[in-house]
């Protein structure tokens, strides 16, 4: 190491003798920078120990997730995480669009679907059906419909994909998918969706994480079972680049382990 070094800077790192050795006045230079970069280099490391194991009790959480979700099934676990961990600061940012992770800088994503981006870690949590459902009152006016196809004049709530301003169709076995075509009321937030159905505005397709509440006492009847499409998966995931964080792994767990019960 020495002698490569003395090759590097073309100088003498000490006088040598075959009794004695001293550094010279360039070696004691050199030993003075050297000393400075060392305790740089201690302090960053000194830094990241103190860091880690400041993180594992503080910092920032950036949560993407659908509304509804966030609303009725998300934040009764944060509530209760940060009453454990007060120095762990969520912000939950709820949105029906697929959030971009790294680009938005969000910790941890929960969506409704499939994900196709293979940089993330995924885990799947639970699943969500897909109810037609309707107000009493509304199936007292109208009937019930039979078949998909009597579903396409009857008044219809539509919920709209904020990313290309269409309404979502209705979605049932056999990959049919229904426009309806007497649109009564439109939105791109499901539970204005949700309200605008128990309202009796119109006929609408709503999940049953929304509607179970609502169907078991009667407030709205489920229609066209037999029609019903395949369940969609919910996933919870995040970035796999880099660390992570111990309060993003401790949380990132624990919404796994709650939206699987």
């Amino acid at each position: 190491m020495i002698k490569t070094l003395e090759q590097t800077y073309g100088e003498l790192l000490f006088h040598r003798s075959t009794r004695t050795i001293k550094i010279t006045k360039f070696g004691e230079q050199l030993l003075s920078h050297a000393a400075h970069a060392l305790e740089v280099v201690n302090d960053v490391f000194l830094f990241g120990q103190q860091n880690n194991h400041h993180d594992e009790l503080s910092g920032n959480i950036t949560i993407t997730t659908p509304s509804v979700i966030g609303r009725d099934y998300l934040y009764p676990l944060i509530r209760d995480f940060q009453k454990k961990y007060p120095k762990i600061h969520v912000d939950i940012r709820a949105s029906n669009n697929f959030s971009h992770l790294v680009d938005e800088q969000i910790d941890i994503g929960i969506r409704v679907g499939k994900i196709q981006n293979n940089g993330f870690i995924v885990k799947k949590v639970s699943e969500i059906q897909f109810f037609l459902v309707a107000s009493p009152e509304l199936i007292e006016k109208f009937g019930s419909p039979q078949h998909t196809d009597d579903l396409k004049k009857l008044p219809a709530v539509e919920l709209i994909n904020s990313n290309s301003g269409k309404g979502w169709p209705w979605l049932f076995k056999n990959n049919i998918a229904i426009h309806p075509e007497n649109v009564h009321f439109r939105t791109d937030d499901a539970e204005i969706e949700h309200l605008a159905i128990l309202d009796g505005l119109g006929f609408g397709q709503i999940s049953d994480w929304i509607a179970n509440a609502d169907i078991q006492n009667g407030r709205l009847i489920r229609l066209l079972e037999d029609s019903e499409p395949e369940p969609w998966d919910v996933y919870v995931y995040r970035p796999q680049r880099g660390p992570v964080p111990a309060r993003v792994r401790l949380l990132y767990d624990s919404i796994v382990e709650h939206l699987n019960s």
